[in-house]
């Protein structure tokens, strides 16, 4: 049988911002305008070009991981006109 997983999206989103701030200059100086996803629970950080590439690469070393995602240097990673 399958255990399901409860997912904590207020935490997920805390300690996603929390890590980001802490990355902001860095990510900002190199990579403004790419994707980040960041695992919550440590601050490691996986940069591409989109959403799905950089979860991708993430879930190779955290295959169970929610991430947080945000566009560097943005306010949001999707803009609907």
């Amino acid at each position: 049988m399958e255990q399901i997983r409860m997912i904590n999206k207020q935490a997920i989103d805390i300690n996603g911002t929390r890590h980001y701030e802490k990355l902001r200059e860095q990510l900002e100086a190199s990579a403004k305008g790419k994707i980040v996803a960041i695992n919550p629970d440590n601050g490691d950080h996986f940069v591409a070009d989109s959403v799905i590439e950089a979860v991708r690469i993430g879930r190779q070393r955290y295959p169970e991981c929610v991430f947080y995602i945000a566009r560097i240097g943005y306010s949001a990673v999707y803009r609907f006109h």
